[in-house]
């Protein structure tokens, strides 16, 4: 992450496993932190459809669905699909997220247009529909649809820029793209590659393509939901002299905007953000080097992360998307500010790196499987400051973090194409350990599965209707 922080002051915390924060000044500010936040109605359940109420998430039936996942981005363009179904079931995996894109592919196998990847994206959820229909409900596999790409390629005619001086790795979409009401722009980029002129912004070719894509599909009872994107942020960019300030009011005006638009035609599936985790999406530290807090940034945080639990307009998004590598706190404190108004928050992408690939990616050099099942080795402060002698473990995640699913990136079923999928540095399949790692994933999501089915269905997620109950400003439950 490129640090853009402001305040000098850094936390000393006592080593001692769960310490709280010693002083008074200290607590003050974590707890003007957490009242700083605003609920607002983001639950959302349609009959026969996974819900989501008060921070949890359901399946069709209202059982609870606190699970794991798994990443398959290219699986719409590949070969492979019931083979993927089969596996996740296999492994306790009750969702599979693709992106409507594809991730990282060619041009032979990228959709060329909607029409394109409707084809694709039908055919995948029929099949997962037919899977589905072959199984009990308690072992449903859903289907996760991310909307668009941060890299290349995302939408036909999108552009990308490098828009960060820490970041050579890919061009992303730069901040320009997200402000509504300016269809075209100039960006000069970073790295000394020159100005790129009349780029599109998300009303040109990514609104259109939600438009058609979420129309054409929004009766699929395969469907978990959809995804705005990939770890879309929007950065500043003193070159082109826009504000961290600015470059965040307009990503979530550009929230509200496509979470109404896909409720025009879609009243029926949960809507995901697109966003890593609120440091990330701002590019701002509130932690310093080590991870230990920042108290007097805190309320600065807590304002962030309210501005995006408010970024409702008719409709609110359903679900914080997360994404998290090496036990990086800040997606957790993330789930805790949200989680404590009652918003659900899901790790779209977590694992750990095993190969060092680029400026953005640290070396995990412990082992994984052990990671899974028994939390990283390094003590962290969470956002209360209190101190823990080691990361917590996915089943943890769940339990004291109330993560409502979590799914391993780059963990395809080994089976044909699934070489697209896979990523040997920070995934599972095709990677050195990948048959421990399998069976850790697999234990984790066995115990999430035997707690959902010692709590039963849910009677609040069997009495909320979204259609009669979403509106901003509705009292609360």
């Amino acid at each position: 992450m490129r640090s853009a922080c402001v305040g000098v002051l850094t936390v000393a915390l006592l080593l001692s496993p769960n310490a709280p924060l010693a002083t008074a000044e200290e607590q003050t500010a974590v707890e003007a932190a957490t009242s700083a936040v605003a609920p607002r109605l983001h639950d959302w359940r349609s009959p026969g459809f996974p819900a989501v109420v008060s921070g949890r998430l359901y399946d069709a039936a209202c059982s609870p669905l606190a699970s794991v996942g798994s990443n398959v981005p290219n699986l719409p363009f590949r070969p492979g699909a019931v083979q993927t179904l089969e596996w996740a079931r296999a492994a306790n995996m009750r969702w599979i997220r693709v992106f409507a894109t594809g991730h990282g592919i060619a041009n032979d196998r990228a959709p060329r247009d909607s029409a394109a990847a409707i084809r694709r994206l039908r055919d995948l959820l029929d099949q997962a529909q037919a899977f589905n229909n072959a199984h009990p409900p308690e072992q449903s596999v859903y289907v996760l649809v991310s909307l668009t790409d941060y890299y290349p390629r995302g939408v036909p005619g999108d552009r990308h820029a490098y828009d960060a001086e820490g970041f050579r790795d890919a061009p992303v979409l730069p901040a320009p793209w997200y402000r509504a009401g300016t269809r075209r722009f100039d960006f000069d980029q970073e790295h000394d590659l020159g100005v790129l002129s009349d780029l599109p912004n998300y009303e040109v070719f990514y609104k259109p393509w939600v438009i058609d894509i979420v129309s054409s599909l929004a009766g699929s009872r395969a469907l978990l939901g959809w995804q705005l994107g990939n770890e879309l942020k929007a950065r500043s960019s003193p070159r082109n002299d826009i504000t961290p300030a600015q470059a965040y009011d307009w990503y979530l005006d550009f929230t509200r905007d496509m979470v109404d638009t896909i409720r025009t035609y879609d009243q029926n599936h949960l809507v995901f953000t697109g966003a890593q985790h609120v440091a990330q999406l701002v590019d701002w530290n509130y932690r310093d080097g080590d991870g230990a807090l920042r108290p007097e940034l805190l309320p600065t945080y807590a304002a962030l992360v309210r501005q995006a639990a408010d970024a409702c307009g008719a409709h609110c998004w359903n679900v914080w998307g997360l994404t998290g590598y090496d036990a990086s706190p800040f997606p957790l404190d993330d789930a805790a500010m949200f989680g404590r108004v009652g918003i659900a928050s899901v790790y779209t992408e977590f694992g750990f790196t095993l190969e060092a690939r680029g400026d953005s990616q640290q070396r995990f050099s412990a082992d994984r499987s052990a990671a899974v099942r028994g939390g990283a080795p390094f003590a962290w402060v969470d956002i209360d400051g209190t101190q823990w002698p080691r990361a917590w473990s996915v089943s943890e995640l769940a339990q004291r973090a109330g993560i409502a699913g979590i799914a391993p990136w780059g963990s395809p079923a080994p089976t044909a194409g699934a070489a697209m999928d896979a990523d040997t540095g920070r995934g599972i399949t095709f990677a050195t350990d990948a048959e421990p790692l399998w069976a850790a994933w697999r234990e984790a999501g066995a115990m999430l599965e035997a707690a959902n089915r010692a709590a039963g269905p849910s009677a609040e997620c069997r009495a909320l209707d979204s259609r009669v109950r979403d509106s901003p400003g509705m009292a609360a439950r």
